[in-house]
């Protein structure tokens, strides 16, 4: 019988979340909770695009295709803001880095993975500023001799 963490992404997740984010990066607990988060999110995606359980995930299943399917499900299905998107896209690109050391093989699948560009969000309005001639007219209209 298979343990949780006897398949080797069981154990890198385990040992991204106990090991190298608290202490190799000293993230803080809000942030690890955030990439929990996003991970969660991506492995139950991935567990229902490719038809097999989120236990029986493995390294493979993060890779370019699946991942850009995940970001377009996150602001079609869920809604998410581009930022949203690009919060777990971070998380997926750190999770991406870590294991790379010890599972070289996966070196070419990662880094497609880290190629996934973040997405440009558009600013809440435009960016409002005074023509030449508006701050002429509002320098004009100080009073000198107003107190001030």
């Amino acid at each position: 019988m298979v343990k949780w963490c006897d398949t080797p992404f069981g154990l890198a997740v385990f040992r991204f979340f106990e090991e190298y984010l608290p202490h190799l990066r000293t993230m803080s607990a809000h942030t690890i909770s955030s990439y929990r988060d996003a991970l969660v999110l991506f492995l139950r995606f991935a567990a229902a695009d490719a038809g097999r359980p989120v236990e029986r995930r493995a390294i493979t299943d993060l890779d370019r295709d699946r991942v850009t399917r995940f970001l377009k499900h996150l602001e079609k299905a869920r809604g998410n803001a581009v930022a949203m998107r690009n919060a777990r896209l971070a998380a997926l690109h750190t999770f991406a880095r870590f294991p790379v050391a010890k599972r070289p093989e996966h070196l070419a699948m990662l880094q497609a993975v880290l190629a996934v560009p973040f997405k440009r969000g558009m600013r809440e309005g435009p960016i409002e500023y005074l023509e030449a001639d508006e701050i002429a007219a509002l320098l004009h209209s100080i009073d000198p001799n107003a107190p001030g």
